[in-house]
């Protein structure tokens, strides 16, 4: 989606495309290929076990479903705890004799589940054809909008490998999820039939689909999704239907390619800029833009009523709107000029709401379109690789580009994730700070930043184990890391032309947190873990009692006439 990733743009683009979606897209006649078996307020009244599910009456309608002569079956149901051990043995048991593909759920590791809900999980799907029905999910507004149809070669979601089982194929990428029309306001577009009627209907109801039996209750697995904008949230099973369907019939999003939708917005926006750059007066100009606008917004409607084609009704406004504007003056122009050195400097390698601050804040740091020197506080986090020369000459350079690429990407997210700044890369090293370049004017704004690295530094240890794994699988060296972590007094300031210009730091702060971090290499004790953090006082003292500190003791540092007292960082406190 050809759009600023600004949360209020986003959901705006994202509401208006739901409704474009769900008012506004043709009719379509009920999918002929899936059915849904309900599991409803209903059939739970009349079971002898609610929560863990019947066995018994499910293997019966695993039974009943095979028998009206389904093509495959999907089980929406995790079956992680045990009910009476001959009923659950007999279900598995019909399970793994059915005479057609049956897919079970399972759960990704994130899904919050007991060690003993996991084992049992693990045990009782041992050997039968199994996908996770994990859904993704929207971080602004929590709507399932996309699917993710594998984890990796031989970890597919549920409806993918029900499509795989029917010999279908499966996308490598995730992709955003067409959502099929219903015919009319009061007909789903799955037929849904009680699960406790299966043996009741009609054969020919049920011969040659794919059924997929699971919840569909009024208060439970209930989710937003596009749909949901002119309606209520529907459940899990219903979301694996669509997709299901997509991987089946190859249909595809309404939504134009992004290329067509980039070419879009940018002649929107050449045509707004045109009309702003006029000689029209103000008035006549902002009559124009409320014209334009009226009608694209009728041109993306009936593109999705005659053609079923989704166009960027947000995008192309803003488009409009912003080209219009673009060209209002003087003043606006510098302030995009200074709006690009800003991003030049920070925005390339910090998250969005910290850029976000930098630009409301920029008239305390800036001067002449360039950052101003000034003095201030700041936290200093230096991360190294250990024997990374080693590392060098095992692999082949694409190898070793692709380890070094992932090992940067996950810790650069980790710094922006904690709001902090990363600065400068140092071959396979990391120079990141907390307190730049808006000056703290807070006691409690420097210890907080000084928390803020110290938690970064945690959680890139931890992603150095989880990166040992994955690297594990690939063939791949683990990462060792040295991390060293100091507060104080700094210079900010920019430095070269206007053909290279970078923000710079100069000061005791930066070349003692260079001299904590070797100083891990006399730590690093045999069979220990991947990453050793070590902070300097001034830190210490600001981290309080929060976190496990191991005093080192009063240390020489290389070009340091007074010695610096160290700890080693080993955890957080609870």
């Amino acid at each position: 989606m050809v759009l600023p990733r600004l949360p209020p743009l986003a959901i705006a683009s994202r509401f208006a495309d739901d409704v474009l979606l769900t008012a506004l897209a043709p009719p379509e006649p009920q999918d002929s290929d899936i059915v849904i078996i309900g599991i409803t307020e209903d059939t739970l009244s009349g079971l002898a076990c609610r929560s863990p599910l019947d066995r018994v009456f499910l293997r019966r309608v695993v039974e009943d479903l095979e028998n009206a002569g389904v093509r495959a079956i999907g089980l929406d149901v995790l079956l992680d705890m045990p009910t009476r051990p001959e009923a659950d043995m007999a279900l598995r048991a019909s399970l793994a004799d059915a005479r057609v593909p049956v897919v079970l759920i399972t759960a990704q590791e994130a899904t919050p589940l007991t060690e003993a809900q996991r084992q049992w999980l693990d045990t009782f799907l041992a050997g039968l054809d199994q996908g996770y029905a994990n859904l993704v999910k929207d971080r602004l507004d929590d709507a399932v909008r996309w699917h993710e149809p594998r984890l990796s070669a031989n970890e597919l979601s549920f409806p993918a490998r029900i499509a795989r089982a029917l010999g279908g194929s499966v996308p490598e990428a995730p992709f955003e999820i067409a959502w099929r029309g219903r015919p009319d306001t009061a007909t789903p577009p799955f037929p849904i039939y009680p699960a406790e009627t299966v043996v009741l209907l009609p054969k020919a109801w049920l011969s040659g689909k794919v059924a997929l039996v699971g919840g569909v209750l009024a208060d439970g697995d209930r989710h937003r999704t596009p749909l949901s904008v002119l309606g209520s949230n529907i459940s899990g099973v219903e979301i694996q239907a669509h997709v299901l369907a997509q991987l089946l019939s190859g249909r595809e999003h309404p939504r134009i390619a992004w290329r067509t939708e980039l070419l879009l917005v940018l002649a929107l926006a050449a045509l707004g800029g045109w009309v702003g750059g006029s000689r029209l007066s103000p008035a006549t100009q902002a009559l124009v833009g409320v014209a334009g606008l009226g009608t694209y917004a009728g041109g993306v409607a009936w593109a999705m009523t005659a053609t079923s084609t989704l166009l960027p009704l947000v995008g192309g406004s803003i488009a409009w709107l912003g080209g219009l504007a673009g060209t209002a003056g003087l003043s606006l122009w510098r302030e995009r000029a200074e709006r690009r050195t800003l991003l030049h400097l920070f925005a390339r390698h910090v998250s969005a709401p910290v850029a976000e601050e930098i630009w409301r804040e920029r008239a305390t740091f800036m001067a002449g379109g360039r950052p101003k020197p000034q003095e201030l506080t700041a936290t200093v986090l230096f991360s190294d690789i250990e024997g990374f020369t080693t590392v060098a000459e095992r692999l082949e350079p694409v190898m070793l580009m692709s380890w070094l690429e992932t090992y940067m990407d996950r810790m650069v997210g980790l710094v922006a994730a904690h709001k902090g700044l990363v600065l400068q890369f140092i071959g396979d090293a990391l120079l990141a700070v907390y307190g730049v370049p808006v000056a703290r004017t807070s006691e409690a704004e420097i210890t907080a930043d000084a928390v803020a690295a110290a938690r970064t530094a945690l959680a890139m240890a931890q992603a150095a184990e989880d990166l040992a794994a994955e690297f594990a699988v690939r063939g791949l060296p683990p990462v060792h890391m040295r991390i060293g972590i100091q507060t104080g007094r700094l210079v900010a300031g920019s430095l070269g032309g206007t053909q290279r210009l970078e923000y710079a730091l100069v000061g005791d702060t930066m070349n003692t947190a260079a001299r904590l971090e070797a100083l891990c290499k006399t730590l690093r004790r045999p069979g220990g873990p991947p990453c050793t953090i070590v902070v300097g006082d001034a830190t210490r003292d600001r981290l309080g009692e929060r976190f496990v500190l191991r005093d080192i003791g009063e240390v020489e540092l290389k070009g340091k006439m007074q010695p610096v007292q160290a700890y080693e960082l080993e955890a957080e406190k609870i």
